[in-house]
């Protein structure tokens, strides 16, 4: 291969392998992996206050993690309101291997459950699934209206130093809060009444909670960043790209025809 024709591909092979190396910092990094509760059954929550509020139609997820060696669940059960159970059968599956730090081998069986036409006032749900049980309160309202609060930054994403905290919610704001940490540490903690700016932030990762309460109740929001500082992300991709160099020189030695 001439040299000519060489020296454009590895070009875009560098610059791929940089913007590759981006990415695989971003979904490393960015977003920690939790440890799931091995066995354990969950209720997954719809978005309500904390008070529980919901209208008179809701969904919600159960979910099931058990050890990949442990007999197969062939049906997940739920009970209204001590009403007779309800039995779903055949609940859909997925399996996880060497899943998180600790390389966990476990099994997540999941099914959702919509509940029509409820009355007006408390409720509970409880969900079985073998010897086990989970259950969770909530109250009907049918004129109550969520906060849905959405946080549009930061999302996941690598920053430098600085963050914009920006979220959009539904009605006016009464009281809101957020809560940072890096690993164990609590970095800050403030009242907020509006969108605000996370500066000074060392390199490393991150968990925001966000609590914001309206009129219409309480919504919160959990976000995972990650903080790489610019001198850091360019030393990175320097040397990156002096590997890459390195290899290419070494590849264009190694293949270089002998004049005749």
């Amino acid at each position: 291969m001439k040299k000519t024709t060489l020296a454009p591909i590895l070009i875009f092979i560098l610059f791929n392998s940089l913007a590759l190396g981006v990415q695989i910092i971003d979904l490393a990094k960015a977003n920690p992996i939790s440890i799931p509760q091995v066995p354990a059954i969950q209720i997954g929550y719809p978005l309500t206050s904390t008070g529980g509020y919901v209208n008179s139609t809701v969904e919600f997820g159960i979910t099931v993690n058990m050890f990949i060696e442990s007999p197969t669940i062939n049906s997940i059960s739920y009970s209204l309101d001590g009403e007779a159970p309800v039995i779903i059968e055949d609940p859909k599956v997925t399996n996880s291997y060497d899943y998180g730090p600790e390389k966990i081998d476990f099994k997540t069986y999941k099914t959702n459950v919509i509940l029509k036409d409820l009355s007006e006032g408390n409720h509970t749900l409880v969900a079985y699934a073998i010897d086990m049980s989970k259950s969770t309160t909530f109250i009907v309202n049918s004129y109550y209206h969520v906060t849905a609060l959405s946080v549009l930054s930061p999302n996941g994403q690598i920053y430098s130093k600085t963050v914009s905290l920006t979220f959009a919610f539904t009605g006016e704001i009464e009281k809101a809060q957020y809560y940072l940490y890096k690993g164990q540490e609590t970095v800050s903690e403030k009242p907020l009444s509006a969108n605000t700016t996370l500066d000074n932030l060392s390199d490393g990762i991150y968990d925001l909670y966000l609590f914001v309460t309206t009129q219409y109740g309480q919504d919160s929001k959990l976000v995972h960043f990650y903080v790489i500082g610019t001198p850091t992300i360019v030393g990175a991709t320097s040397l990156l790209a002096f590997s890459i160099a390195i290899g290419s020189l070494i590849y264009i030695k190694k293949h270089k025809q002998p004049k005749p």
